[in-house]
């Protein structure tokens, strides 16, 4: 990722579809372009535990109960905006060899090209693969028990189709000029450095995405 900070700015500059609708978009140039295709009595639920064990934090599944309508927005849409939060599809999305799965994850935008979204560490999932193929299905969920500490943040760049994992390369390159942020960094607990939990404050105060992940 070449990008300057002042280049991953966040610019929040689309006039979305109001509270109550729900909508998505096909290609990243519908969202770019305001194209969204409204969707009636969605829900997003939460796979929680084993459920979204295997899908690597790509943890919420859309529902409509129209079976064409479900379809679509697991197969061919990209982006669902639903109560004024994003949602990016994972599906054949990966990072260094770790897919994501096949339904969608939380993202937030950056700037008008990059999406930020939170999943699974690559070593939670291959530890969870290893306790699946050791304790059976149910076992292995039991073993891998997820929680917040095992969850990463990626940046999605949609017009190249890849995802970047955001590490200690990219935060010192993120937090150049702001000592008192990487400060704040380097004091976070080494287990909790990299989690949502410690950067999405950071990234927030340096400006690089909403207070929420309402798009």
């Amino acid at each position: 990722m070449k990008e300057t900070l002042t280049t991953l700015l966040v610019v929040l500059v689309f006039s979305l579809p109001g509270k109550s609708q729900s909508s998505y978009c096909l290609t990243f140039a519908e969202y770019q372009s305001h194209q969204f295709h409204p969707v009636k009595n969605l829900r997003m639920e939460y796979r929680s535990g084993s459920k979204s064990l295997w899908n690597s934090g790509a943890s919420y599944k859309p529902l409509t109960g129209d079976k064409k309508t479900d379809k679509t927005l697991k197969k061919d849409a990209r982006f669902i905006v639903h109560h004024d939060s994003l949602y990016i599809n994972c599906r054949k999305l990966s990072c260094q060899g770790t897919y994501f799965g096949n339904w969608y994850a939380q993202a937030w935008l950056f700037h008008n090209e990059y999406f930020l979204f939170t999943a699974l560490s690559r070593e939670a999932v291959k530890e969870a693969a290893g306790a699946s193929f050791m304790f059976g299905f149910i076992g292995g969920a039991i073993a891998t028990a997820r929680n917040k500490d095992d969850f990463r943040c990626y940046i999605y760049y949609p017009n190249a189709g890849t995802v970047e994992l955001i590490n200690e390369q990219t935060m010192n390159r993120l937090l150049e000029g702001r000592p008192d942020l990487q400060q704040e960094l380097n004091k976070a607990n080494p287990q909790k450095r990299f989690t949502p939990e410690t950067l999405m404050p950071i990234l927030r105060r340096l400006g690089l995405i909403a207070n929420t992940n309402a798009y």
